[in-house]
């Protein structure tokens, strides 16, 4: 239980130390009801995304849609999961104009919803607590930070235009720890996929906001 309590006191601190930044690059334009359909175009379909792993990117697409629900969004879908439907209405390709715009003349889904990943990356000297698991946690040394960067664009699928457009920079930075005799170690258990999945609550949360009726 000893070493049980540290650790957790140490993981609650990462998340004091996370900080984000949200650079509107079109603030939104339309008013979004809760009932109104959305389509989140897969993350994988963006090659940015491919430096997570399948698994991070399923739990990124469970979390967003989990989130407009919270909200009280009632027709919020990931793209493959209607891939029926879509075909069903000839819609193929989603940049092609007349197909796009099918997306709400046949099936009444006025936006689409696009991710993409910029740079994402931790900086500092590190190595893992336990070789055996480096899954479990980093420990990190001298000046650390985890950051990462991700745009979070809104879509309408009559005319192609973006109506809500940000950037949202994620950051987690290291904490100096005191081991005894005016010493420290600086401590950081984030990571790429943490940043990355701060990033986008911090991002779907204000487009939610911004957009609302």
């Amino acid at each position: 239980m000893k070493k049980i309590i540290p650790l957790l006191f140490l993981i609650f601190l990462q998340f004091s130390c996370a900080t984000t930044k949200i650079y509107p690059r079109i603030k939104c334009q339309t008013c979004v009801s809760k009932s109104d359909g959305i389509l989140l175009m897969p993350l994988q379909w963006d090659p940015s995304f491919r430096q997570l792993s399948t698994a991070q990117i399923n739990e990124l697409e469970r979390m967003i849609l989990e989130i407009f629900r919270e909200e009280g969004f009632t027709q919020v879908e990931l793209y493959d999961r209607m891939e029926y439907e879509l075909l069903n209405a000839g819609i193929r390709d989603v940049n092609d104009p007349v197909q796009r715009a099918k997306i709400n003349l046949e099936l009444g889904i006025p936006y689409l919803l696009g991710l993409s990943l910029g740079e994402s990356d931790w900086s500092g000297n590190w190595e893992a607590i336990d070789p055996d698991f480096p899954e479990a946690g980093t420990y990190w040394e001298e000046d650390t930070q985890v950051s990462s960067m991700l745009r979070i664009a809104l879509f309408e699928t009559a005319a192609g235009d973006i109506v809500s457009d940000y950037a949202v920079e994620a950051t987690i930075n290291g904490m100096p720890i005191p081991i005894g005799d005016g010493e420290s170690l600086t401590l950081n258990f984030g990571s790429v996929i943490r940043a990355v999945s701060i990033a986008t609550r911090k991002g779907i949360k204000n487009l939610v906001t911004d957009c609302s009726c």
